[in-house]
């Protein structure tokens, strides 16, 4: 996957390049957001069925 973690003010923090790794191992606080790179490329109809997927992600 093509993840990468940003902080809550919008600074990149890293990429999260591990497939085995699991979220808990990288360091989210909260409001960070994880943003998928694959999504820019993807037609509008498959932005959605992406984002409906993964739906909101927060930080536990």
């Amino acid at each position: 996957m093509d993840l990468e973690l940003y902080t809550a003010d919008d600074r990149f923090c890293m990429k999260l390049d591990q497939d085995d790794a699991l979220l808990g191992s990288y360091p989210v606080d909260d409001g960070c957001r994880i943003h998928d790179l694959r999504i820019s490329s993807l037609a509008t109809g498959s932005v959605c069925a992406t984002m409906s997927r993964w739906g909101n992600m927060t930080a536990v």
